[in-house]
């Protein structure tokens, strides 16, 4: 149906607890061909501010002294990107590129 929105094709998601116990969860989805974040940390699920092209989608994480960090790799256009959030920044392009 046309008036029906693009449905996830491919989800990718990362989890951390806080110093306090708090569960984080983000949740990386792609219609095909853009990827969004949808964002749980404790009080319910909002849109995040992650937005990129992409058909396809994983990522990873991990909690280091300065904070947590996030890494979701976007397949568009027959390469992989790599975006970046560290603690400090914003969203950012890695330097991971496709062989």
């Amino acid at each position: 149906m046309s008036d029906n929105p693009n449905y996830p094709i491919g989800t990718a998601a990362v989890s951390w607890l806080d110093s306090s116990n708090q569960i984080h969860i983000r949740v990386y989805s792609t219609d095909g061909y853009t990827l969004t974040e949808r964002c749980w940390d404790g009080g319910g699920w909002v849109a995040g501010g992650f937005n990129a092209p992409g058909g396809a989608v994983s990522a990873t994480s991990w909690q280091a002294s300065d904070g947590v960090h996030i890494r979701v790799y976007a397949t568009n256009d027959d390469a992989t990107i790599e975006w970046c959030f560290d603690p400090g920044s914003d969203w950012t392009q890695g330097q991971y590129t496709t062989s």
